[in-house]
């Protein structure tokens, strides 16, 4: 995210009918584009995705809780995840003086189109002001303020069975990918993964933490970081590290940054999208400097759908791609950070891999 890319449909609709945002001390939330942050009277913006806070440019929390303030309004960018729409609107309920409006923008396949047959009290009626740009701006205002609400309240646990040991609990909150379990791509990986030694490991797009806390259950000794752009994503991984009595470095990025150091191994399911777009960055940004954060004979394991062109990707990076697994959907790969890349015996392991 940049300020020279072009705003979202939905803020490019929200910008075109800026004249029916009216508030003096209005609440950003979940917004993609700094790019909106000079045109209307936004007094503060409460960010969801830590790539995109990181160029707002007034203003900012980042977090899984709603900023403290005083606010007569908000401006909502709908999330895809309809339980984390429900999160948020019962912040914002408990936050916004009565009579406040909130203002929902949002792509149409967001599912904005049904949302009026989901909002209730203690919301009013919801009214469409526009459409555009495959997207829909509507209004709604608060009837009565409610109590606070504990991001506590929202939690939900699951145990996972890790033999020999007892179950791994699993925390997660509304927005977290695979919530409330484990995705099947995910599982796959821990059927795969061996136990590792004492060293450092990093858990890149760790969701609610299950890669990172299995593998430190196993050995206690890992030193474990768990990196993920979203900070319901981390609020449940810090959970899931509390419930299972783990330690652990919580990294909220979009990508590897060039100060973070480099680990024994690193493990992960990467993303591919963000929102409800189809987005390779995050992914190709990660393989292509995933060699560079890991030490000699440092490891990358990593499980994605068998579509995504990663293995070539890994294969230019490190030499060499072995693929461990695969089903009708998803496969693990493996590569090693080698003293020198053979660009010549990777291309063949990897064809071996694809027999």
């Amino acid at each position: 995210m940049s300020h020279s890319k072009p705003l979202s449909p939905p803020s490019q609709l929200l910008l075109r009918q800026a004249s029916h945002i009216d508030g003096q001390a209005l609440l950003a939330v979940n917004p993609p584009d700094a790019g909106c942050a000079d045109e209307l009277a936004i007094a503060n913006s409460w960010h969801l995705h830590a790539g995109w806070a990181q160029h707002w440019p007034t203003r900012h929390h980042f977090g899984a809780s709603a900023p403290q303030g005083e606010f007569d309004g908000a401006i909502l960018w709908l999330p895809k995840e309809k339980k984390l729409t429900e999160y948020l609107l019962a912040s914002l309920a408990a936050l916004l003086p009565s009579g406040a409006p909130v203002w929902v923008v949002g792509e149409k396949r967001s599912g904005i189109k049904s949302i009026h047959k989901t909002i209730a009290a203690p919301w009013g009626a919801v009214q469409k002001i526009a459409d555009g740009n495959h997207s829909s701006l509507l209004v709604m205002r608060l009837t009565a303020q409610q109590a606070p609400i504990e991001l506590a309240d929202f939690l939900v646990t699951k145990a996972l069975p890790q033999p020999p040991l007892a179950p791994l609990q699993l925390a997660s909150y509304p927005g977290v990918f695979a919530y409330p379990g484990i995705d099947a791509g995910s599982a796959m990986l821990l059927d795969h993964l061996p136990q590792f030694k004492a060293g450092t490991l990093l858990d890149f797009a760790c969701g609610h933490g299950v890669l990172g806390a299995w593998l430190q259950r196993q050995q206690p000794e890992l030193k474990v970081s768990y990196l993920d752009v979203s900070a319901m994503a981390l609020a449940a991984c810090a959970k899931t590290l509390e419930l299972n009595q783990l330690q652990g470095e919580l990294i909220a990025a979009d990508r590897l940054n060039a100060d973070l150091p480099s680990y024994d191994v690193i493990v992960s399911h990467p993303p591919f999208h963000t929102g409800q777009a189809t987005d390779y960055s995050i992914g190709q940004q990660f393989l292509r400097n995933a060699r560079q954060h890991l030490n000699r004979n440092g490891q990358l394991w990593l499980v994605a759908n068998r579509f995504l062109p990663w293995p070539e990707l890994i294969e230019e990076s490190f030499g060499h791609c072995e693929r461990i697994a695969q089903d009708n959907k998803f496969a693990v790969y493996l590569a090693t950070h080698k003293a020198t890349a053979n660009k010549g015996a990777g291309s063949k392991s990897q064809r071996r891999s694809r027999r």
